[in-house]
């Protein structure tokens, strides 16, 4: 059998309808989806005891010596502060506090000095994964700094004021990011998946999928049973209804007087063809088909249509029944 709809160009309308039926999945993915990067997040960095973080903060007063040319403000700024934590004339005193299992490396990655507002109070920051080695590098940085105010001409004096008890680090601004990251990743993997599924998706919803399939004429649609609502939406699906189901009768009427007697064969509940329905097939002057809607592919039918052929039936129409009316009326007056 030759496939005719391999290079069939794609009906986009009808592709955007059954996409919008399913856009809760969307939704819905998505949602789960920020909640597992978050979730992912948390556990790696909350639950797991390898990447705890404890943080610990000093608030450090910084009076300095008469300038009036204001040099040394100039040299000890925010930016400055930070550099400084990492050169000899903090760190190695720092060091000097602090066991041999302490490393300079260490000790410069936990550290983080930063001038908030006023330029003389100086907050120190130390974070690392064990609670006691971020007090003890926080207490050996702040001693350090005191030194520093003893030793320097640019300072009366350095006092600490305030210091903090290690905390564990449980959210920051990264947890967000995973819930972002996350929420993205699940709705364009979801997105890519549905729109991949519809565009491989064969089944039959309108005539326009049987084009390739046969060129059989297409008689009508019968409806699946409809909910009653007094909404103006539902007053305009009934006259859709109403409508389709006349032009249903018209054309049916016109088939009967085109081929004489028509038997009407039930794709989804004939199968398979017993002897009986054979004979009445062989005698009818045409035959209706009756297929279900998305439920059958246009290989399937083709595949179908060509045993009842064989059997010396003659196919004069097509309808299809169970149609969604909802979706059908968007499709044909709303887009």
């Amino acid at each position: 059998m030759t496939m005719k709809y391999g290079n069939e160009g794609m009906d986009c309308k009808k592709l955007m309808l059954c996409f919008l039926q399913k856009l809760w999945i969307v939704v819905l993915a998505a949602v789960i989806g920020a909640m597992l990067g978050g979730g992912i997040y948390l556990l790696c960095q909350v639950v797991l005891n390898s990447n705890r973080e404890y943080r610990a903060e000093s608030k450090v007063y910084l009076d300095f010596a008469p300038d009036e040319s204001g040099e040394i403000y100039q040299e000890y700024n925010g930016y400055t502060w930070n550099d400084l934590m990492s050169t000899q004339l903090i760190l190695d005193t720092t060091m000097s506090y602090l066991p041999d299992s302490y490393t300079e490396e260490e000790v410069i990655a936990a550290t983080k000095a930063e001038i908030l507002s006023d330029l003389r109070l100086l907050t120190i920051t130390i974070t690392t994964s064990d609670a006691d080695r971020t007090a003890e590098i926080l207490k050996a940085t702040d001693l350090s700094l005191v030194d520093m105010g003893d030793r320097e001409k640019e300072f009366l004096d350095i006092e600490v004021i305030k210091e903090t008890e290690p905390k564990l680090v449980a959210v920051d601004e990264r947890l967000g990011q995973a819930v972002l990251l996350g929420f993205l990743i699940a709705l364009t993997v979801t997105i890519l998946g549905m729109l991949l599924l519809y565009v491989f998706n064969d089944r039959i919803y309108v005539p326009g999928d049987m084009k390739s399939a046969t060129q059989v004429p297409f008689v009508g649609y019968v409806f699946a049973p409809q909910k009653e609502k007094n909404s103006r939406g539902g007053k305009r699906t009934q006259e859709f209804l109403e409508s389709m189901e006349k032009d249903l009768e018209q054309n049916k009427a016109h088939l009967v007087q085109t081929v004489g007697q028509v038997e009407v064969f039930d794709l989804e509940n004939e199968l398979p063809i017993t002897e009986q329905t054979r004979a009445r097939l062989q005698q009818a002057g045409g035959i209706l088909l009756v297929i279900p809607y998305a439920k059958i592919t246009r290989a399937s039918l083709t595949y179908r249509m060509e045993q009842l052929e064989l059997l010396q039936g003659t196919i004069s129409g097509i309808m299809i029944k169970d149609a969604d009316a909802r979706f059908l009326k968007w499709y044909y007056n709303h887009l």
